[in-house]
């Protein structure tokens, strides 16, 4: 049979023979052979073949491999003629294979592919002989005859972990541009990597802006030692078990942020672009800030305007990555029609600073130097990011815009599905204030564990594949989805999933519970204790313990109460609050509220994916001085305090007040036979987070005591929400 030479520059075939390419090209001037057809790949990387041949693909006189002949092939398809099998990207043959030709292009992210010209043939050929691909990778790597190809062409030679990660993105249908350039309104710009889809076409976007870094997990790429690394870590992530990868990284890509390899396979194009300061973005980090939404909306609009768009933008992530959604979103942008933020913070000075008037001191330090750190750009300029927080310790202009933002959920009116993180020290209050504050046409409530990582990416990928489907594709779903859907702890690790209407749950109960001590007082600077109590007591009584943590160390004071065993089962769901009648020897004091459930002398844990964990039910905690309430924004749910200098009130020693203490709205079905354990503490207590605590003011709490009044004339309570128990 005549085999017909196709030239680079011929576009089709004289006898209407079949085209192919490689995914993960183009690849253009390789030299190909079947039965029928010789020549080399196009200027698009195409082949031409018969029905049922094999191709034979060279590069000068190095063969590269042999595959069966077909549409798409990709490198992992290319076998030693004897060998045959699936497209594996692990192989050592395969890579090695992959790197070599992967090595011969110029970009990082190959873009345009690879283009063998008459120089790469002949330097190839010149060391063709002592190149065999059947090898193991490091031997491969080190060979003189390699090692010779790349220095005389002047190439760097990829690293095996890069190049496994190219063929499977390949393999996945997705096509990978680094470090696209988006232009913002000032005549800056912002860098992004872009995932798209393989196959020609518009798609939705997911985007996310952030200031943890475009590297694989987290961080920034500066340097080749950064690049290698995570190369390493996304072919790890790949290709073996990840549970020794720390849970907050476990389950995504890039630091809680929409997975390119679940969405682009769907029909999606994923942005992750850096913010201002961070990795090679130039500018000033200033996270939360207006002129990162601004950047922000920026980015939107330019994404919706590209080729490759079908000018529909959706926004997806956590943490950070999810409260920044709320101040863009408030800017309305033209293609922002659906965002998602799940885990977020809204109020600035309660949720981000300060909950309770008390500073996340140790926990912002390590955020800022820790996370943010390791992706700022090198000798970036920044805001003093730890020095603002503590010069401004009262909820003022800083944090509406002077320096961070607070969501503006009535500026929102696109279709939300949010959650939060109950129980967590931060992303446990936005969702709720959104949820009953959005006027979006559509909105949906979560209710997740503060594990809430493994949620976002497994449990709830349904819901979001169903949301983002509906929003920016107009797939309408095959069922309305339940307004909310919230875990129910069940203790011990156990959980199960519940639907509700709306939040509160319908037929709430708000049963509240006294505090008492049992003869009347108590008193010491170690604990004092007391009972918990359906009944207001009619005795007035006082639980004493040192304010002084450090004094008081290794043990933490505090004042327990604890109720005897419940003679029925609690199904709790909702926010709770404490009132306590109190009083200290110090012009100010810290108040920890911590609720915990009991089995006998055995503590019941209701984190459900965190064994380790020893966090309460809920907690909650308020700074005296702050204790002042807003009448408008408080409800029966939960107090609001206005936490505004001219609001503060210092305490008189030996003073009593009132104070109302937000406690983080939960979940929990607590078992008859078991009884809660309410303790009161200068500072948190067992379930914190090494290295994480709040900020600790030794002025007022040396050698100060604090005390905790009962009875009917002073009845410090908890309220709890009490819901109906859902039919199985």
């Amino acid at each position: 049979m005549r085999r017909e030479i196709v030239s680079a520059s011929q576009s089709t075939p004289s006898d209407g023979s079949l085209t192919g390419d490689f995914l993960d090209g183009p690849f253009v001037g390789l030299g190909y052979r079947t039965s029928t057809h010789e020549g080399v790949t196009d200027e698009a990387g195409r082949f031409f073949y018969q029905a049922g041949e094999t191709v034979t693909f060279f590069i000068g006189s190095l063969v590269i491999g042999t595959a069966a002949a077909a549409a798409h092939l990709t490198l992992a398809s290319l076998r030693d003629r004897a060998a045959a099998g699936d497209s594996d990207p692990t192989l050592p043959g395969t890579v090695n294979r992959a790197r070599f030709v992967q090595s011969l292009g110029r970009e990082a992210d190959l873009r345009i592919g690879v283009t063998i010209d008459k120089t790469v043939r002949d330097v190839v050929s010149l060391h063709a002989e002592d190149i065999s691909f059947e090898r193991d990778a490091n031997s491969f790597a080190t060979s003189d005859a390699v090692r010779a190809v790349f220095s005389e062409l002047g190439l760097r030679f990829r690293g095996s972990a890069e190049t496994r990660n190219h063929l499977r993105r390949a393999l996945a249908g997705i096509k990978l541009f680094r470090d696209v350039k988006i232009p913002t309104r000032d005549g800056s710009y912002l860098l992004a990597d872009v995932f798209r889809p393989l196959e020609a076409g518009s798609y939705p976007v997911l985007m996310r802006l952030g200031i943890y870094g475009r590297a694989f997990e987290t961080g920034s790429v500066f340097s080749e030692a950064d690049h290698a690394a995570s190369e390493e870590k996304e072919a790890t992530w790949f290709e073996k078990n990840t549970d020794g990868i720390p849970s907050y990284f476990r389950y995504s890509e890039n630091a809680v942020s929409a997975n390119a390899s679940t969405w682009v396979p769907r029909g999606y194009v994923v942005v992750r672009v850096d913010g201002r300061g961070v990795g090679n973005t130039p500018g000033t980090l200033n996270p939360f800030s207006k002129q990162e939404a601004l950047d922000y909306y920026d980015a939107i609009q330019w994404a919706a305007e590209q080729s490759w768009s079908n000018g529909s933008v959706g926004l997806y992530g956590g943490s950070y990555n999810a409260t920044i959604q709320w101040n863009v979103a408030a800017l309305q942008p033209p293609a922002l029609k659906a965002i998602a933020p799940l885990s977020s913070d809204s109020d600035a000075y309660r949720d981000l600073a300060y909950p309770g008037g008390i500073l996340l001191k140790n926990y912002r330090r390590w955020w800022w130097e820790g996370m943010v750190g390791k992706a700022r750009r090198r000798n970036a300029d920044a805001v003093d990011f730890i020095d603002e927080l503590a010069s401004h310790p009262w909820d003022d202009d800083y944090y509406a815009g002077g320096g961070l933002l607070s969501a503006d959920f009535a500026g929102i009116d696109i279709p939300v599905l949010t959650a939060v993180s109950q129980t967590l020290m931060i992303h446990s209050r936005a969702g709720f204030e959104a949820f009953s504050q959005l006027s979006s046409p559509f909105k949906q409530l979560l209710v997740l564990d503060a594990a809430y990582s493994s949620y976002m990416y497994e449990d709830c990928r349904p819901e979001l594949e169903a949301f983002f489907d509906r929003f920016l594709k107009g797939e309408e779903p095959a069922r309305e989805p339940s307004p909310v859907r919230m875990i129910m702890r069940t203790g011990d690790g156990g959980f199960e999933w519940r639907d509700a209407a709306t939040w509160p749950v319908p037929g709430t109960e708000y049963r509240k519970l006294y505090l008492a001590t049992a003869s009347g007082h108590g008193h010491g600077h170690g604990h004092g204790h007391g009972t918990i109590t359906a009944h207001l007591p009619e005795l007035m009584g006082t639980a004493e313990y040192s304010a002084d943590v450090q004094a008081a160390a290794p043990g933490l004071p505090m004042a327990v109460f604890e109720s005897a065993p419940l003679d029925e089962d609690l199904e709790l769901a909702g926010h709770f609050r404490a009132v306590l009648w109190v009083a200290s020897t110090s012009a100010d004091a810290d108040f920890f509220v911590a609720l915990r459930v009991m089995d006998g002398q055995r503590e019941v844990t209701y984190q459900t994916r965190d064994p380790e964990s020893v966090a309460p039910l809920t907690w909650g905690c308020l700074k005296a001085s702050h204790r002042v309430l807003d009448p408008e924004r408080s409800t029966a749910e939960r107090p609001w305090h206005t936490h505004r200098r001219e609001d503060a009130l210092p305490l008189l020693p030996n003073e009593v007040v009132k104070l109302e203490v937000e406690m983080m709205a939960a979940t929990g079905r607590i078992a008859a036979g078991h009884h809660l354990r309410i303790e009161i503490s200068p500072a948190e207590g067992r379930g914190t987070t090494p290295g994480w605590e709040r900020d600790y003011d030794d002025s007022y709490h040396h050698e100060a005591v604090n005390r905790v009044f009962t009875g009917r004339l002073l009845p410090s309570s908890i309220t709890l929400p009490v819901v109906p128990r859902q039919a199985p």
